[in-house]
Formats: structure tokens, sequence, C-alpha cells
């Protein structure tokens, strides 16, 4: 009885461990995250005269947006409204001289978009650094000739906008998919 406590505990010790930048294996404790059961639609809309995608949690200002012209898409994915654990600030910024709302997890790239023209519109909701928790990824594209950020958790729609003109960001994030 002794050694099997032994070897499981072995066993666990060996499957928590990960290996670090050396190489070696370092023990690291799991992520916590947040309830998935807390989660919010977080609503995407677009703008196809002034060429904007628009993403919020709030449907009164979905609603708004329809009145100045965006159409609804539907539901992006879900993300949480409040910080959860494991979970990041997804900022929400807008130039107005771009037309163009602007989404990122990094303060740093915040700041720099402040810096050229942008304004903070505060914190679009809260996602996940990772996939850890579950999530899948929320991927960011830029079109230059239409000056629009868009974000999808679809690949074969990141794939057809990469086709239209549209280049890979790479992955803001996590979130639940719809």
């Amino acid at each position: 009885m002794k050694f099997s406590i032994v070897v499981v505990s072995a066993l666990f010790t060996l499957a928590s461990a990960l290996p670090n930048e050396a190489g070696t294996l370092e023990a690291r404790a799991p992520q916590a995250c947040g309830d998935p059961r807390r989660v919010v639609p977080f609503l995407r809309s677009f703008n196809s005269r002034v060429v904007d995608h628009f993403y919020t949690t709030n449907s009164a200002e979905a609603r708004n947006a329809r009145s100045s012209g965006y159409a609804s898409e539907g539901t992006a994915g879900y993300v949480f409204p409040s910080r959860q654990p494991g979970t990041v600030p997804f900022y929400r910024l807008y130039s107005s001289g771009a037309t163009d709302h602007f989404y990122t997890t990094d303060a740093s790239e915040r700041d720099s978009a402040i810096r050229n023209g942008y304004r903070s519109e505060g914190t679009a909701g809260y996602i996940y650094p990772n996939n850890n928790c579950g999530g899948v990824p929320f991927y960011r594209l830029y079109s230059s000739s239409g000056t629009d950020h868009f974000y999808t958790t679809s690949a074969s729609e990141r794939d057809s906008a990469t086709g239209s003109g549209y280049r890979s960001e790479g992955i803001a994030g996590y979130i639940y998919p719809f």
C-alpha cells in the first residue's frame, strides 16, 4: 500500500511538471479559471458604409449602433463582463479619424494606439490570454484599405477574410464559442 501511494504521488508530480526554457522539468500549479456560467454574449456588428466592425457585451449599445448604420452580425462568442480567475482585460479603443474599433489585451499596445489617435473606450470584457481554460482562439485581422479590425472565432471566416484583403494579426485571446 505504501509503495502504491509513493508511485501515484511520483506520477502526479511528473504529470504536473512542465519543461521550462532550459528544457528541464519544473512543477507548475494549474491555472485557475473563471466560471463559464458567468459569460455573456459578445455581440458583433458591422457598418459597411464606413467599414467598421464593432463588438460589445451591452445589448443597448448594440441597438444604438444599429441606429448609426451598423448591422447586427449576431454573437462573436462569449466573454466575461468582469474580471475572473485567469482572465485579462480586453481593451476597446476607437479612432474617429479612421472609423475603426480596435480591441487588445496588451496594455502597451493600447497605450501606443492612444498615442496614435485612438481613444480608450474602457474594457469590452475579460478573456483568457491562453487556451488553458478551454476557450477557442479569437482571431484578429486588419484591413489597411478599409482601416478595419475584425475578430472571429471561425478559422474558415478568418481564411475567407484574408482572401478579401484582411491580414491576420494572430490571436487576440481566447473566448468561449457561440
